[in-house]
């Protein structure tokens, strides 16, 4: 017996993915104007008003190392190529799957076969019809080349019934194979299957989807230039998050490399890019104060400080506890992002707006700024004066920014701190031997759920344990995320007890926008189908 969907209630979950620091994404937007108080717009789906085509120049601030969407979880090939490719199934404004290529999908009792019908009349840019042959290899190849397909589906294959119906045949139950199959990063990207067929492990060789938008050039170390394609294809529901109707209503995108924020920012004030990404709190005011731009905030991730449990002092637990009990977090959040508006302050790994996820439990140790009970831990770590090396980086200022406020505190209990201090690809390289750091401050880009950010993964220095293995194994094999409720919670509660890292809270992503600009929106980072420039 089969359970048919066509759009089901279940939320995005687990996923072992490896995000680097910093990166953007989110849903429930908030977007203001210089003239007119800051209000919240969180289900933002409303339709672009005012004419079509023309052309958005997108200050972007990283080139993407590829566009093949199974093989990297770079945010940059996410936000770029998820214009050209579409999944089977997408995620809606509350982070819910909904179909995409596909029509309908089924479930069968036991939970191992998947059964997705495809949308007919869907055309590829080289104006192929979308057809089963397509989805079954381009699925094949991203569970063997992918990060989610290598830790979840090993075993998994897809196979083709008729033209238009694919099954996923799975191993065992896994309660998690929608969401990841919706997740943008690293896409379950449905090529043609010549372009699969041609490709090696290092990539695709052609860029060629069912999105809005085709690749139309790439300038390397300038820009990326997409183009409407014509005879997309549109599902016929109201947008709703990534999913729901998408209309390519300008011409053409163009992102543009801008390494530098200033310079971000001076062209965006000039007119020249009509969206600038990444612009930090402490411009964000110089942007409202000009009547031609807008504001956007979106959810921009988790941030917390990391400990070494597996070398030199950080292997004792009570040690962990001390440094979690001196941090006081609204001196911390205000240091690095200056205004409540930037930031959300929560023991919760997950935000509110996610009650499924969302977790209190632990939330005792949070923000305890409790100098006696630090020190009293620290004699019981046997702490003796040795140094202890907090590793930051300057080019990510809210991380240096919550680095020196980490090292002030504890500086103020007698402990001895040095903060060593690198350049991004410097701090991501020792941070990746395991050894000579004690604590690192980073930003992880936000994910719906706490499943999904790397730090799970026992990595280089990072805790490992039975029994927070034990715990993640048990939700992940849950019949429901309301049958795992209690295993969340208990994960929750072992984070602020074995602190394997200390969170901090949420931080809050700045877009600018050009005031022409309408119909933008977050959905785990920008989209640009349904949005209109009035230039």
């Amino acid at each position: 017996m089969m359970r048919k969907h066509t759009k089901p209630a279940l939320m995005m979950i687990l996923v072992f993915l490896l995000l680097a620091g910093c990166a953007s994404g989110g849903e429930g937007q908030q977007s203001t104007q210089a003239s007119s108080t800051t209000g919240e717009s969180s289900s933002q789906q409303t339709s672009a008003e005012g004419k079509t085509g023309g052309t958005l120049n997108i200050g972007y601030p990283t080139q993407p190392v590829t566009l093949d969407a199974h093989v990297s979880s770079n945010t940059a090939v996410k936000d770029i190529s998820r214009e050209i490719y579409e999944q089977l199934v997408t995620l809606d404004k509350d982070a819910q799957v909904i179909p995409l290529l596909a029509e309908s999908y089924e479930i069968s009792d036991d939970k191992l076969s998947y059964t997705f019908h495809l949308r007919q009349g869907v055309k590829f840019h080289n104006g192929k019809e979308l057809q089963a042959e397509d989805v079954v290899a381009s699925l094949n190849r991203w569970i063997k080349l992918s990060s989610h397909g290598k830790a979840n589906f090993v075993g998994a294959e897809a196979k083709e019934t008729d033209p238009y119906t694919v099954v996923l045949q799975l191993k065992t139950p896994f309660l998690l194979t929608l969401q990841l199959l919706a997740d943008p990063i690293p896409a379950a990207a449905i090529y043609p299957k010549e372009v699969v067929d041609e490709a090696d492990d290092k990539g695709i060789k052609s860029f060629i989807g069912t999105g809005p938008f085709q690749l139309e050039e790439w300038k390397q170390d300038q820009y990326i230039h997409l183009k409407k394609y014509d005879d997309y294809s549109a599902r016929t529901e109201p947008s709703d998050g990534a999913g729901g109707k998408k209309e390519a209503l300008v011409d053409d995108l163009y992102f543009r490399f801008v390494t530098d924020e200033s310079t971000r920012l001076a062209g965006i004030t000039s007119g020249e890019y009509d969206i600038a990404l990444n612009i930090s709190v402490d411009n964000e005011q110089q942007i409202a104060d000009n009547p031609d731009l807008q504001t956007f905030l979106s959810p921009g991730g988790m941030i917390g400080y990391f400990y070494n449990s597996n070398d030199g002092l950080f292997k004792n637990v009570k040690l962990r506890q001390a440094v979690n009990a001196i941090q006081n977090v609204d001196d911390i959040l205000t240091s690095a992002f200056r205004d409540p508006q930037f930031y959300v302050k929560t023991s919760s790994l997950v935000l509110p707006e996610y009650p499924n996820w969302y977790s209190e439990a632990g939330k005792e140790s949070y923000s305890q700024a409790n100098a006696d009970k630090a020190k009293q831990l620290l004699q019981e770590a046997g702490y003796n004066g040795e140094e202890i090396k907090i590793f930051t980086t300057r080019d990510y200022v809210d991380q240096y920014n919550v680095a020196v406020v980490l090292q002030q505190e504890l500086e103020s209990i007698g402990v001895k701190v040095k903060l060593d201090v690198y350049d991004w690809p410097t701090l991501q390289e020792k941070l990746g031997t395991g050894t000579g750091w004690d604590i690192y401050p980073m930003s992880y880009a936000f994910r719906p759920t706490f499943y999904q950010y790397a730090f799970w993964g026992g990595g280089a220095g990072l805790l490992k344990s039975e029994k927070m293995s034990e715990l993640l194994q048990g939700i992940r094999t849950s019949d429901s995320v309301e049958a795992a409720r209690p295993l969340i919670d208990e994960l929750q509660q072992f984070v602020w007890t074995e602190v394997p890292f200390s969170q901090i809270g949420h931080t809050k992503q700045v877009t600018a926008l050009s005031k022409n600009i309408s119909g933008f929106q977050n959905v785990l980072g920008p989209i640009f189908w349904n949005t209109t420039n009035n230039k």
